[in-house]
This record gives structure tokens, sequence and C-alpha cells, in this order.
């Protein structure tokens, strides 16, 4: 598949912004694993996808290293107030779902990648992680920005796309690594 082809795609899948950087223009820092680690969002050691079960911040670098480009799609949605906690779940999911859509076609047309979505794995809603239990999905169970401490404000800027868009303007992004 052409790279117009697969800019078709994710625009008609409804994304804002659509771009494609070398990936070797990806940035990662080890340092951000702290994130995760202080787990704010409530999944590290709880969803496979997640810190410590996906990788090291260096196993991460390598597997991602193994692309040569790096397609990002970004939805931008104002949500009114940062504090509209129903909201920003909600643009995510979409987003993701979306992801997933346009990941899975682009599969289907031969096109093999590595994704990476906004927030982790939710095929299963709650991860089997939480129960200890093997996941079900370890193919299709793919890992965070910021697991793979990825400085996604340089691969915006590298790309020409917004990062920061604002009060209450909340932007997500996905990659697919080729």
């Amino acid at each position: 598949m052409t790279e117009d082809g697969i800019m078709e795609l994710a625009k008609n899948e409804g994304f804002t912004n659509v771009a494609v950087i070398p990936a070797d223009k990806l940035v990662f820092d080890r340092e951000l694993r702290k994130y995760c680690e202080e787990n704010v969002c409530g999944n590290y050691g709880k969803n496979y996808s997640c810190p410590p079960f996906c990788g090291t911040p260096e196993e991460m670098r390598d597997r991602a290293g193994k692309y040569g480009r790096a397609w990002i799609f970004q939805t931008i949605a104002d949500v009114g107030s940062w504090d509209n906690r129903r909201k920003l779940v909600e643009v995510k999911a979409d987003h993701n779902r979306r992801s997933r859509n346009l990941i899975q076609m682009l599969r289907e047309e031969g096109v093999d990648g590595l994704p990476m979505l906004a927030g982790p794995c939710e095929a299963c809603g709650t991860c089997k992680g939480f129960s200890g239990e093997a996941c079900k999905y370890p193919e299709e169970a793919p890992s965070c920005i910021s697991a793979y401490c990825m400085k996604a404000e340089l691969m915006a800027e590298e790309a020409g796309i917004p990062y920061w868009c604002g009060e209450g303007v909340v932007a997500y992004f996905s990659l697919y690594l080729v």
C-alpha cells in the first residue's frame, strides 16, 4: 500500500492530523519511565501492555528501532475543561477504537508494523494482568507511547503537528511503525 493510500485511510477514519516521519527521528528517554512507575494511570504492574510487563525502556526502544517509518495519527478535541474526566476518557476511547480499526485495515492490506496507542491495551476490558492470568491476545496488546518512553512533544514537532492545543483541548496520538 502506498503512503497516499495510508494517508487516505487514516483521514477517512476521522483523524485530525496524519503524518509520517522517519522512525529514527523518534526520541526515547529512559527517565520518562518514572511516570509509569508512579502509577498515575493505575496500570503499572496490572496491564500486560504496561511496565514492567512490556519490557525495559531499552527493550522498548530496540523494538521500535527495527522499523523505518513512523505513522502518526492524531485526534484533537475540545473537552471544555481538563477536569472533565468523562469527556477525556470518551475521546481517548474513540481515538483508540479508530486507531485499532485503521491498524486492522492496514494489516489486511499487508502493511505489518508495530502499533502504539494512547494508553494501554484494552482488548479485554480488564486486563488479565490484574488477576495474574495469561494474556489472551499477546500479539494484539499494543503498549502506549508512554511505555516506550518516547518524547511525544518532539515527535509532534518533527511531524509538524500540534502537541499543546490550548486550554481544555486535548491531543491524543497513536503510532504505527512500519
